[in-house]
């Protein structure tokens, strides 16, 4: 990709977190907000390549997805590795809805 798709990406990014933390239910967290945009947008449909891609660690991206999993259709988890305890997340109904 080049720097100006890039560019674009992150305005992108940054755009749909802020439009998921003014739609969002109570509680989702810029953390959350953010993890919701990039499942919509593709940039990362795991949580350790998430917490990679943003310098976030990986411990708290699992707990945000799984707090995100609990509330009904906003993220499911798709599949687990015991052993990374890397969770493969989908974005739910609930947060496509959302976004209209």
């Amino acid at each position: 990709m080049t720097g100006a798709g890039e560019e674009a990406q992150a305005r992108a990014f940054v755009a749909l977190t802020e439009r998921f933390l003014a739609i969002a239910p109570e509680g989702v967290s810029p953390l959350g907000a953010g993890i919701l945009a990039a499942l919509h947008l593709g940039i990362a449909g795991d949580s350790r390549s998430f917490a990679r891609l943003f310098g976030i660690e990986h411990a708290l991206v699992l707990r945000e997805a799984v707090a995100l999993s609990e509330e009904p259709g906003l993220v499911v988890i798709e599949r687990r590795d015991a052993r990374t305890q890397r969770l493969w997340l989908g974005i739910g109904e609930r947060a496509r809805h959302l976004l209209g």
